[in-house]
């Protein structure tokens, strides 16, 4: 396995000389159909902590870059994707819900019929797409490449698959998130903490926007089941149709009747409820108010007035929170919404030390059955394209 030295010199607060893995690791991990979709995850979160690793080895330790808040978001993804008896997931959204300890197996069994395969498949394409292309952005920034090649899901695969096609648009924002990592080399104190903070806020505006389909897909899928697709079960399987289903699961949400984009916002706001993410210090759950931290001091959580670089200050006018009014996220699946929560908990976790620490991951004991192949997961195509 080759691997890419950090080289030393530089900022005074620097961490020790790190490794990052290659495109070609990379690459074999984000079309790898022989691993669990949760241990997947686990195994992204461990890739996301070495990059964030090498990063901070160049700009120092005071404050966490992207992928050291990504690596968080991959072990949650993989603790909500282990969806066995024992499953963290479920035990905590039964806590939640308050289901009594004799129905939790057969709330369950109903959440799995719900969720169906969607659930997994929503968020496993998202999450490798995702470490593919944000990998080998960072992985050519950690290398100093100039011009920028990135990997990328193919424009035409992304017109029927879960990830939204951006166009230059999305390239702008990764180009805006090149700019200030750059800058923040050979920046320090404050200053560095915003560019790095700047940084974060393009890679997600960008990185949000393109799972957006496949959020869709996860969250809708319950009640298009119900309403839309059950009944029509029995009919497919006499004719041998039932990939007819998909189109339901991945139409817009836009182009629903009224009725049917009621009951899909009800569900949402009622879905919401019970997201969380367990960072190293704490517990988040995404509906209620973040607060600051233990070991931080809230500094960078201000208006976008106030910032320096008139680049990150335009990124914290339009995706950032108001600070006089923090609140959580009733519909996780409001693009806007979901960036200003995102916005506070990098400004709000950027700069506590303990989040730079590599997730803790017990590996699972070796199972004899060959994980099932998951469409579309282990048929994503890359590409390269020059920032």
């Amino acid at each position: 396995m080759s691997t890419n030295p950090v080289g030393a010199g530089g900022p005074t607060d620097q961490a020790t000389t790190a490794e990052w893995p290659t495109d070609s690791e990379i690459l074999a991990l984000a079309t790898d159909q022989k691993i669990p979709l949760y241990a997947e995850a686990y195994a992204i979160a461990n890739q996301y902590n070495r990059i964030s690793q090498a990063l901070a080895a160049q700009l120092g330790t005071r404050d966490l870059s992207w992928c050291g808040f990504a690596k968080w978001s991959s072990k949650a993804i993989g603790s909500e994707l282990r969806l066995t008896e024992h499953s963290p997931f479920f035990k905590k959204l039964a806590r939640l819900y308050h289901v009594p300890m004799l129905l939790v197996s057969p709330f369950r069994r109903l959440m799995l019929v719900l969720m169906g395969g969607s659930y997994s498949v929503g968020l496993s394409t998202a999450n490798r797409s995702i470490f593919v292309e944000m990998a080998s952005f960072h992985s050519q920034i950690l290398a100093g490449a100039d011009p920028m090649m990135i990997w990328q899901v193919e424009p035409a695969y992304c017109e029927r698959s879960l990830l939204m096609f951006l166009g230059d648009d999305g390239l702008e924002l990764l180009r805006i998130a090149r700019d200030l990592i750059r800058q923040a080399r050979s920046a320090s104190g404050s200053d560095r903490s915003e560019l790095v903070l700047g940084a974060s806020i393009a890679l997600s505006a960008y990185e949000q926007k393109r799972v957006q389909p496949a959020l869709e897909y996860v969250f809708y899928r319950a009640p298009r089941w119900l309403f839309q697709v059950s009944w029509r079960m029995p009919y497919y399987y006499l004719t041998r149709k039932t990939d007819k289903r998909q189109g339901f699961y991945l139409a817009p949400h836009n182009k629903q009747t009224t009725r049917m984009q009621r009951i899909e916002d009800w569900w949402v706001r009622v879905y919401s409820r019970g997201l969380w993410l367990r960072t190293a210090i704490s517990t988040i759950m995404l509906s209620k108010p973040l607060m600051t931290p233990h070991g931080g001091d809230g500094s960078l959580l201000r208006p976008a007035a106030t910032f320096k670089s008139q680049q990150v200050a335009k990124l914290v006018e339009q995706y950032g929170p108001d600070p006089t009014e923090l609140t959580g996220v009733a519909n996780w699946l409001d693009y806007r919404e979901r960036m200003r929560f995102i916005v506070t908990y990098f400004m709000l976790y950027q700069q506590i030390q303990k989040m730079f620490e590599e997730p803790p991951y017990k590996p699972p004991r070796p199972s004899r059955r060959k994980p099932r192949a998951v469409e579309p997961v282990g048929q994503l195509v890359f590409k390269q394209v020059k920032l």
